[in-house]
């Protein structure tokens, strides 16, 4: 039994949970009020800060802009020339005494930059020049007004001052010197008041210039006239030198974290900062801190008693269900009534329930359990059982009459199963059954002989399957007697050797894929013709080594089309195998129709048909050419003219017929013999091949007589190129007589005209002019239309 406060009582868990739940409530409300505030604090300190630094900034704004202004109207009533000015200063110095009330001194400089007259008068200061000094370079160049850097003043570097400027100009417009007034930066007109403005405790303000980046006040007069901070250090400082204005956490010179505001001014080039450390801006902080401390040491002493008390009173009505279901338990109470608690009664309800299921299922079982002993005994299957060391604890008849046994079930009960199994077999059988025992494997499936009777051999399927039940484990085992579809299958497994052997001695290529056209077998013509091997082949998709497509249009066909198709048709088609090979084949499939697993699968045989389809181009080439000369002969000239009639958009292009035919050239057979005559014909059609283009016809309808066609050219084009075969021509001689003779052509031809329709009328046209060439003297070219028939060219 568990103490009081053990760990495993679930009331000392429950109290943990609930003391510690409500010490993570405390601890994360305190922490949000304690950020909550720290932002609250942060954001009135910043708006604070920003008050005082943009007030102090615009105040000082508008007392450098009413010095600008007070210097420039003085200025623009001044309209005198350089020489003037330079000899009268002191008396047009006197008429701006008025603006000593604004400026520390009133000062004149003329063109050159030199100091002519000043008031109050300085010893030693009339005279100066401040002719590369910023200030006067930019006014003069500029002619604006201008403000200059602090600079520290002569004989008392503990003063700084600063100098306002505006240029005098004459009455043409040009620069004639400068009206300046200097300022000091303590001055009570400037800086001198701003001592007094105290932020917080230890906060201060902090002027400094963007362009010479200098300290022009600073609590610490140290600092004053010494270079600001560096921006790499405080980046929000690099920030406003840019001329950014707005707040950030940064930290100070002396590394000290503190929130800080920058402004910048709109009438001279300097930033207004204000600095308050951050542990004086957080200070309320601590106070309310202190007290998050003392709520949350508070809740940490009282929540596990409090918890402890609760939950004791909480659970006082489970310790009178414990009694009654332990009454309920050994049989002395038939139900379970608890009041005051919806929960537990709903729990004692589902307790009394669970008793009530756990008896009707145990009668279930044990009318379940004769049901099944009776179904094993009657199955064809055997069905045993096994301990964890593989010995028999029960059988069913089925398993004790395998292989015609009929033993008896005490024969075997006690006795290793291995005992009934072929000694051949055992030691593989053994291994297995030891990585199922090991629990290396799930289950057991093994294909066995059981040793009994000689005379046929019994074949079983053995399967068997962890029964963990609880600690105890044992072995469910299944037997079937598969004698007979082991001799099937050994009677499938012989035809199928004799189909394969019957399909390799086949010479035509045999390709059997599956449903998804995947190869299935493929003999060795079949290995030839691809350039590959079965065992890449085997299961792979046939179209990733071939590919087949209708020789006359090249358009590829899958085996899918074809089955639907050309089924059991010879179809010629080109295949390109995977080494890019073209090769010509017949292609006979067929479908294997009869259900079963091979339902679907596909028979492709294919037949080499390269060397049919070469002769068969051989004869319709030699039908259509002249074999002496490789041309054209009349009947391919005839077809190529009819298919060039018969497209009524080739006709609307210029095209142009010629019929020529060689002058002498029977005195060639005569001096040579046939044979002369056969190789100038030879180097006739290498002219004719050479002038004309690889798209026109040209063909040798006889002896020698020739037609050309030109597509695509006119009149007067087509009679330069043959001017050019012509001049060729008349260069040709025979090899057996050359000096002797001379071989020539006359040239008719014809333009294709829209309404010609039948072959043998533009023959006959073109063929009239070849005539009227030979009639006046040959070796010329007629090529006039009907309108102009004197019209001729050479």
């Amino acid at each position: 039994m568990p103490g009081r406060f053990s760990l495993r009582s679930l009331r000392t868990r429950l109290a943990l949970f609930c003391s510690l739940l409500l010490l993570a409530v405390v601890l994360l409300t305190s922490l949000l009020s304690y950020l909550e505030g720290r932002h609250r604090v942060r954001s009135m300190q910043l708006q604070h800060l920003e008050d005082v630094v943009t007030r102090l900034g615009e105040d000082i704004d508008d007392r450098v802009r009413t010095r600008h202004v007070l210097l420039e109207q003085a200025a623009a009533n001044l309209h005198v020339d350089r020489a003037y000015l330079s000899q009268n200063a002191s008396d047009i110095l006197q008429g701006f005494r008025y603006l000593k009330g604004s400026f520390s001194s009133i000062m004149l400089f003329d063109a050159d930059g030199n100091v002519v007259a000043d008031y109050p008068e300085l010893p030693g200061h009339r005279g100066s020049s401040v002719l590369d000094r910023q200030y006067f370079i930019q006014t003069r160049d500029t002619l604006r007004s201008q403000v200059s850097e602090p600079v520290r003043v002569r004989d008392d570097i503990r003063r700084s001052q600063i100098i306002f400027t505006s240029p005098i100009l004459d009455e043409h417009g040009q620069f004639a010197g400068i009206l300046g007034g200097s300022l000091e930066l303590f001055a009570p007109e400037l800086f001198g008041d701003l001592r007094s403005i105290a932020i917080g405790q230890t906060g201060y303000l902090n002027i400094s210039t963007r362009q010479s980046r200098l300290v022009i006040f600073h609590p610490q007069p140290a600092r004053i006239m010494q270079a600001s901070t560096d921006p790499a250090r405080d980046p929000a400082f690099g920030k406003a030198l840019q001329g950014w204005n707005g707040s950030a956490e940064s930290v100070a010179s002396n590394g000290e974290p503190v929130l800080t505001v920058h402004r910048n001014l709109k009438n001279v080039g300097w930033i207004v900062s204000g600095v308050f450390p951050l542990r004086e801006a957080y200070a309320p902080i601590g106070v309310m801190a202190r007290n998050h401390l003392l709520i949350i040491a508070l809740a940490a002493l009282l929540a596990f008693p409090l918890c402890w008390w609760g939950i004791n009173w909480l659970l006082q009505p489970l310790q009178a269900l414990r009694h009654k279901v332990q009454a309920m338990q050994f049989g002395t109470a038939d139900s379970i009534r608890i009041e005051g608690s919806h929960e537990l009664e709903v729990l004692a309800d589902t307790v009394a329930g669970v008793f009530g299921e756990r008896e009707r299922m145990a009668q279930e079982l044990a009318s379940r359990e004769a049901f099944f002993r009776a179904l094993n005994e009657s199955s064809p299957l055997g069905v045993f059982v096994t301990d964890a060391d593989g010995v028999l604890v029960y059988c069913n008849q089925a398993t004790l009459q395998l292989g015609g046994l009929n033993q008896r079930e005490e024969d075997w009960l006690g006795r290793h199963w291995l005992d009934a199994v072929v000694p051949a077999q055992q030691a593989a059988l053994r291994e297995a059954w030891r990585q199922l025992q090991c629990g290396n494997t799930a289950s057991l499936y093994q294909l066995c002989q059981l040793a009994g009777n000689a005379s046929r051999p019994c074949r079983v399927e053995l399967r068997f399957t962890r029964l963990q039940q609880g600690s105890v484990l044992r072995f469910l085992g299944v037997a079937h007697d598969v004698s007979d579809r082991e001799d099937a299958l050994l009677s499938m497994t012989a035809e199928r050797e004799r189909g394969m052997a019957i399909l390799t001695s086949i010479a035509d290529a045999v390709v059997l894929t599956n449903q998804l056209d995947e190869v299935y077998y493929i003999n060795p013509p079949a290995q030839r013709l691809l350039g590959l091997n079965a065992e890449e082949a085997h299961g792979r998709a046939l179209g990733l080594f071939l590919s087949l497509a209708y020789p006359d249009s090249g358009q590829t066909v899958s085996l899918a089309t074809l089955a639907e198709t050309s089924m059991a048709q010879p179809v010629e088609l080109d295949l390109l195998s995977r080494d890019m090979r073209l090769q010509q084949v017949v292609l006979t499939l067929s479908v294997v129709q009869s259900a079963g697993s091979m339902q679907g699968y596909k028979v492709c045989v294919l037949h080499d048909d390269s060397v049919r389809r070469r002769r068969e181009r051989k004869h319709r080439w030699e039908a259509s050419h002249d074999v002496l000369t490789g041309l054209l002969n009349r009947r391919g000239f005839l077809g190529a003219l009819t298919q060039l009639l018969d497209n009524p958009e080739a006709m609307q292009q210029h095209n142009v017929l010629v019929m020529m035919d060689l002058d002498h050239f029977k005195q060639v057979n005569d001096s040579g013999g046939h044979q002369a005559g056969d190789l100038i014909l030879q180097e006739l059609a290498g002219v004719l091949q050479k002038r004309l283009r690889n798209t026109d016809a040209i063909a040798r309808l006889g002896g020698d007589e020739f037609a050309l066609i030109l597509y695509n050219c006119s009149r007067e084009t087509a009679l330069g190129i043959m001017e050019s075969v012509r001049e060729d021509i008349s260069r040709l001689r025979p090899h057996s007589n050359p000096e002797v003779c001379r071989v020539t052509a006359s040239i008719g031809l014809t333009r294709l005209r829209a309404d010609d329709s039948l072959p043998h009328e533009v023959i006959r046209r073109a063929d009239a002019r070849c005539y009227l060439a030979k009639e006046r003297g040959r070796n010329r070219i007629i090529g006039h239309e009907p309108d102009n028939e004197g019209s001729l060219l050479r």
